[in-house]
């Protein structure tokens, strides 16, 4: 049996305070549950989750939107990454994606296992299949976490954790209104901080960083292009973030690099605008026509 068919425990041991801390991910419905570790097997436990494609966050290219993927694995890695340092916790510094199927049939199954811990950093690594497609591979991504002394946060919650799968929402908003993206063409696109797009630090969810930077990469490579081209959807994604976003409102600002046909790719600076325009993630995103 693979790690990816790890069985899950029972979703009794669940406590409501952890599923409090994890408002985005309860928006693409993703269910999480730690695999304590055994012996033989690694000191550190692992992670499994599910998340099903509801139709309001598929995109073009017809499965899950990137950003959207992007932000469940960074709810899911930033869990098993803040288990493995326990009583510490960590923050998302750099997230590395690469994205093998833009078509999905769903629910997606995730396994994230720690690669390195050390004193200040984590390293982990996720996988995603489709389930509805016999397991076919959908992504695979890499995670770095700074280790912080969380302070006077409350940490505490039954072992293993584990956070159920939330029920459909009967009037679901697009992600863009989720993520509070106003609407736009061009290079430049902006995201209103909201309170529910804070992860417990406070700061901007690394994921909602993602979906801002799939959402802007792709209206600007639309906008250097006429309608005939068709649609576009954003696939391997690079993100380093270098300082954290309080205040807002954020700006994701593009520049089109170029590439091959059907493959563009673009540079995405983000700034913290209200924070005295402080850059806070650089990365690439290649887009794809489809």
């Amino acid at each position: 049996m693979s790690d990816l068919d790890q069985s899950r425990p029972d979703p009794a041991l669940d406590q409501s305070a952890l599923e409090r801390r994890h408002a985005v991910g309860a928006y693409f419905r993703l269910e999480r549950w730690e695999i304590p570790a055994v012996p033989d097997g690694g000191p550190f436990p692992t992670i499994g989750g599910r998340a099903p494609l509801d139709r309001h966050q598929r995109g073009a290219g017809g499965g899950l939107r990137t950003g959207a993927l992007l932000t469940s694995i960074d709810s899911l890695g930033g869990l098993l990454c803040g288990l493995s340092v326990q009583p510490e916790w960590i923050v998302t510094t750099s997230l590395m994606a690469t994205v093998a199927r833009l078509s999905q049939v769903g629910p997606l199954r995730f396994h994230g296992r720690v690669l390195r811990r050390g004193r200040s950093a984590v390293v982990a690594a996720l996988d995603v299949v489709d389930e509805g497609a016999a397991d076919q591979a959908v992504a695979s991504a890499v995670l770095t976490c700074a280790v912080l002394d969380p302070g006077d946060m409350d940490l505490r919650f039954a072992r293993p954790a584990i956070v159920p799968m939330p029920p459909p929402d009967p009037d679901p908003l697009a992600p863009e209104e989720f993520f509070r993206i106003e609407p736009g063409t061009g290079p430049v696109t902006r995201l209103e901080l909201a309170d529910h797009l804070r992860n417990p630090w406070g700061i901007l969810h690394g994921g909602a960083v993602a979906m801002l930077a799939d959402v802007a990469s792709c209206r600007a490579v639309s906008s250097q292009r006429d309608h005939a081209h068709g649609a576009v959807a954003a696939a391997d994604t690079v993100l380093h973030y270098l300082r954290p976003i309080k205040v807002g409102p954020v700006e994701a600002r593009c520049r089109v690099l170029g590439g091959s046909t059907g493959r563009t790719v673009v540079r995405v600076a983000i700034h913290d605008v209200g924070n005295d325009d402080r850059l806070a993630t650089v990365g690439t995103v290649t887009v794809l026509d489809v």
